[in-house]
């Protein structure tokens, strides 16, 4: 029986893999076929050439790839299943002792190494060439102005004994203008106020410089709080906790961001006063999207089943593009309402998992029945 299983998995688990490559493959095509359309117009009109269109296209890929792996997935598997059970190489093995459950356990074992893969690439892969692509597209084919990857206006700071706000602020120059600084003391109360026309940091000795600096005291008496002197100085070092590089906050797409940057944009947001709540909603969705992966086996057993009694080849594919994009919309769905604020983050991200992994096992016991 032992000996039986494994070359059954085998067996099955080559044909998945099989049908899974070929299904990747054909879903790759089809959407950098539709890419290279919608751009080519754009590369001939700014004479980029055909070129950094095709490098653009290469940098693509691991953004379908990581997207469209469970998708191809959940076709290979309907697909693998359903022409077994359409030469009655289901009831074969059924009869010989192997149910559906063991059937399955090699399927679930692919699709959690596919899992894996499919985070690794997400979150190790796809920021870095989605980021080369966004670059060829925009400066290259469509001859636009690089995006400014940092928030650089109107900026809020919040550090533990102080609050900055900065109206504008120049990377390159490494200066800030117009800064209010409040100063606070341990108990939280307002101690000093700073009004700085222009602040500089002098990146070798780690200092800051204030020009046109007004300031202004209080003291906490009586249960108030109250005005206790005016100083105006044309320049004075401001000591800061803080480097210039700490009041960068990225300002990329949370796809086109590693979960470690992730979690230190959110961090940063927090401080500077910025909304983080779509991040948070990306932080939650990098780590279930893997899930998938497992959840589009799942469904798919099941559904193949129904192939041997109608339906065939094209009737399978039909359910997997059906469940596979329904999927996806109530997963976006779910998503959106997490980015505002009428779900939690990981509410918003989990949700879809549980509604369709709950369809899953209910299907799969069905089945069985």
């Amino acid at each position: 029986m032992f000996v039986c299983m494994r070359i059954c998995s085998r067996y099955l688990l080559q044909e998945m893999l099989g049908l899974f490559f070929l299904s990747l493959l054909a879903l790759l095509s089809i959407y950098l076929l539709v890419d290279f359309f919608s751009k080519v117009d754009n590369a001939l009109e700014n004479q980029a050439g055909i070129f950094p269109l095709l490098l653009f296209l290469l940098n693509q890929i691991p953004f379908i790839v990581g997207k469209f792996i469970p998708l191809a997935l959940l076709l290979a598997t309907m697909l693998a299943l359903g022409g077994m059970a359409q030469h009655n190489e289901i009831v074969a093995l059924q009869a010989g002792g192997i149910g559906m459950a063991r059937l399955t356990a090699p399927l679930a074992a692919a699709g959690l190494v596919l899992a894996l893969l499919t985070f690794f690439i997400n979150d190790h892969v796809v920021p870095v060439t989605s980021l080369q692509a966004d670059y060829l597209e925009t400066v290259v084919i469509k001859g636009k102005k690089e995006k400014n990857l940092y928030n650089l206006k109107s900026l809020w700071y919040v550090s533990k004994s102080a609050i900055y706000y900065f109206e504008g602020l120049d990377p390159e120059k490494r200066t800030i203008e117009r800064a209010l600084l409040y100063n606070f003391s341990e108990d939280r109360r307002l101690r000093r106020r700073l009004d700085i026309e222009k602040l500089s940091y002098h990146e070798t000795e780690h200092r800051w410089v204030g020009e046109l600096v007004f300031i202004r005291d209080f003291y906490f008496r009586d249960g108030f709080t109250d005005f206790a002197g005016f100083e105006r100085a044309d320049n004075l070092e401001i000591v800061l906790s803080e480097s210039f590089a700490d009041f960068m906050v990225p300002r990329k797409e949370p796809d086109r961001m590693s979960l470690s940057e992730l979690s230190r944009y959110v961090s940063k947001a927090k401080n500077a006063g910025l909304a983080y709540m779509e991040y948070t909603v990306e932080i939650y969705n990098r780590i279930f999207y893997p899930v998938s992966c497992l959840l589009m086996v799942l469904l798919a057993v099941p559904f193949s089943l129904a192939s041997r009694r109608h339906g065939g080849a094209a009737r399978g594919i039909a359910i997997s593009l059906g469940l596979g994009f329904s999927f996806w919309i109530t997963l976006s769905l779910s998503l959106a309402l997490g980015q505002g604020r009428l779900l939690s983050p990981l509410s918003a991200a989990a949700l879809p998992y549980l509604v369709y992994g709950l369809f899953a096992l209910f299907m799969f016991r069905r089945s069985l029945a």
